[in-house]
């Protein structure tokens, strides 16, 4: 009987020494990002003269995009990427038009974790652009403040840049310290209209699945502006590869 109890506890006191071995070697849980979470919904089309309807329902998307990427270069705030988004949408049946309301935007919040939200609207005549934009406070659906940024159509990418910095005024977050903001610019050049037109399509056309004709468009926005940062990104995330490195 000795050894039996004996024999048992060596065990028992092997199985607690191996127990607390591979307790050691699992990985710590990671830290939860406590940023408040921001995301943006492709905007709408208001009264548009000049283009063709198919560029409206590109640039709906595209400029959409473009203000989420301008939106990452404040760290205190985690962006909801558009995939996941989109997803949320088409599973929740809420991507259609006209359902975006006040209920609406609480369900969305709710479900990708956003505290923020921001919607808006394309107006277009023979050039002369504007986007009007609202920011929600996701977890009540209120409108927190309402925005507009106007000027020319070929200057679109300056609206995209001035409607960001009005968004995270508006959205309580730190200012970016002039070296962030100088590296973010670095990192991610400001494109020429031609290149966010083309951009724009890209990601019109992978909405609608079709890989090979937004490949082509990703890859004439390089060929506009070859430092075109996120449309080489979006681009290789789409087709591993497809717009180099």
């Amino acid at each position: 009987m000795k050894r039996l109890a004996t024999g048992t506890l060596a065990l028992a006191f092997t199985a607690l020494v191996a127990g607390n071995a591979v307790a050691q070697q699992r990985p710590a849980p990671a830290a939860q990002d406590t940023r408040p979470g921001i995301a943006v919904l492709d905007f709408d089309v208001g009264a548009t003269i000049g283009q063709d309807p198919d560029d409206y329902q590109a640039l709906r998307r595209g400029l959409a995009s473009m203000t989420l990427n301008e939106l990452t270069a404040n760290p205190a705030v985690r962006v909801v990427e558009r995939n996941q988004l989109q997803q949320i949408l088409q599973e929740q049946n809420l991507g259609r038009e006209g359902r975006v309301d006040p209920s609406t935007i609480v369900q969305i919040g709710h479900l990708i974790g956003a505290k923020y939200m921001v919607s808006g609207t394309l107006y277009d005549v023979r050039g002369d652009f504007r986007i009007d934009a609202r920011l929600f406070n996701a977890e009540t659906g209120e409108v927190i403040r309402t925005q507009r940024v106007q000027g020319r159509l070929d200057n679109v990418f300056t609206l995209v840049e001035m409607l960001a910095q009005q968004l995270m005024r508006d959205a309580n977050l730190p200012p970016l310290q002039r070296a962030e903001a100088d590296q973010f610019r670095h990192d991610n050049p400001a494109p020429p209209t031609q290149a966010v037109m083309a951009y724009s399509r890209a990601v019109l056309y992978a909405d609608r699945g079709d890989t090979q004709r937004a490949v082509e468009q990703y890859r004439r926005a390089l060929q506009a502006f070859p430092q075109y940062t996120q449309a080489r990104s979006d681009c290789n995330r789409l087709q591993a590869g497809a717009c180099g490195a």
